[in-house]
């Protein structure tokens, strides 16, 4: 017989040989990848031109219009771009990890001074509200990507003592002090804010939206920037190596009628972890039938026994191919993931020969 067993992405393969059989585990390991990076986009303005001057026929008075002024734009940080890659988590949730941010920054805006209306609205699809916490004096909106991703917040200030944290699809009017002139003006920042759910988190699903700023008395300010976010937990993974191993030949009458089993093997998976505990999702399939839920493997190309197969068994009782279960031993160092391997007589004809069965293993960390 012969089954594999194998992280995501790499294999290890097990065999069992003679009415011989052989049974033949390969792993296959699962990196989280970095996301694709993210194509930066520059902020959006809108420029105001001068208005035309009209005239009045009123007793010879000409009345000029006023102009509108746009300001100029001149950040080279519009967008708010998190990505970071953390080592470690704290254990406390709601703790505090990181932010970004992204700036607009404005000049010869030919504001009057003093404050205006800024009216912001941060749209992110794909992120579900968690609920609220509270963090500096302040409460935020919290998000994530799934019950297990870190925790986004948002916020926007011009003044950092006054932050203005941010829901998501909702507008926020924020006062917004100027100076009067042409001169460079106070650096509006938005952001989003990284917290922790208290324990080992999943790298969150890569999530992007965009921030809009507008001013409906000086729409030269108005602009819109974008966010990417996916910030990225390395999973702790075990390497593994293929399992090979033979079952003992079976004679006729050991397997007589349909159902009968014999010469039980034990087969083990070592997972070599290291010092840190992972966690991960097993799944344990069929190689020659993906779609096979029972625990009976498909016999390979080159079987040429008829009337038996390869069962596996784990924990006294017959496995089920396909089904997931979860690994979180709480420590690092060495695991085994242990099966039993044996005959099985069908309702085929016996005749004697080699049966073969292969299995896979997938160990899917986070």
């Amino acid at each position: 017989m012969a089954a594999t067993m194998g992280h995501r992405r790499r294999g290890a393969n097990m065999r069992l040989d003679p009415i011989r059989s052989a049974f033949f585990f390969p792993l296959r390991g699962t990196n989280l990848s970095r996301a694709a990076e993210f194509a930066k986009a520059g902020n959006k303005h809108v420029s105001r031109g001068q208005l035309r001057p009209r005239s009045a026929a009123l007793a010879g008075v000409l009345v000029f219009s006023g102009t509108a002024a746009a300001c100029e734009h001149y950040t080279a940080f519009p967008d708010v771009v998190l990505d970071t890659v953390f080592t470690n988590a704290p254990e406390d949730p709601q703790r505090f990890m990181i932010q970004e941010r992204g700036r607009s920054s404005l000049r010869r805006c030919s504001f009057p001074g003093g404050p205006i209306p800024v009216f912001v609205r941060l749209d992110v699809p794909g992120l579900t509200y968690v609920g609220d916490l509270q963090y500096q004096g302040r409460t935020y909106a919290s998000y994530a990507t799934s019950e297990d991703s870190a925790l986004l917040a948002f916020d926007v200030y011009w003044n950092e003592t006054d932050r203005k944290p941010l829901r998501l699809g909702e507008e926020l009017e924020m006062e917004y002090e100027t100076t009067a002139g042409d001169s460079v003006q106070y650096v509006i920042s938005y952001t989003a804010l990284v917290f922790s759910r208290g324990g080992r988190m999943r790298t969150s699903s890569i999530r992007t939206g965009s921030i809009s700023l507008r001013s409906p008395a000086h729409p030269g300010l108005d602009s819109s920037a974008p966010y990417y976010l996916a910030p990225q937990f390395p999973a702790v993974t075990c390497p593994v190596r293929d399992v090979s191993e033979t079952l003992q030949d079976v004679q006729w009458a050991e397997l007589s009628t349909p159902g009968s089993t014999a010469k039980e093997k034990p087969v083990a998976v070592r997972l070599n972890c290291g010092t840190d505990a992972p966690r991960a999702q097993i799944t344990l399939t069929d190689a020659g039938d993906p779609k096979n839920s029972g625990s009976q493997l498909t016999p390979t190309a080159d079987s040429n026994a008829k009337g038996v197969r390869v069962q596996l068994l784990q924990a006294g009782g017959e496995v089920n191919f396909g089904r997931i279960w979860n690994f979180e031993p709480g420590v690092g160092g060495t695991h085994e993931i242990a099966f039993t391997a044996r005959y099985i007589r069908t309702d085929e004809p016996l005749m004697p020969g080699l049966i073969k069965g292969e299995a896979v293993l997938n160990v899917d960390y986070w």
